[in-house]
């Protein structure tokens, strides 16, 4: 009974905590970022979504830090607008 609940803590910390923290560590994403993709692509599109999840989010989460960027860069963020507008 023992053996069964230190495997059950195991698998649990490495499934919920490690895994996100190190794929999380490698794509980008914040753990729970991680876990909200697998779980979103998993009700979403099934099996598939969960093999896609991180990928797609990853392309989604350089888009979004591209358009970041070329927002700071321009002219509504700097305040330069047109006046008379």
């Amino acid at each position: 009974l023992g053996i069964v609940a230190v495997f059950m803590v195991g698998q649990a910390l490495e499934g919920m905590v490690l895994t996100p923290l190190l794929v999380g560590d490698r794509i980008g994403l914040h753990p729970v970022a991680v876990i909200f993709a697998i779980l979103a692509g998993g009700e979403l599109f099934g099996f598939t979504g969960v093999l896609l999840a991180l990928p797609v989010a990853a392309v989604i989460m350089v888009l979004v830090r591209h358009v970041h960027d070329l927002y700071k860069e321009s002219d509504m963020y700097a305040g330069d607008a047109d006046p008379e507008l």
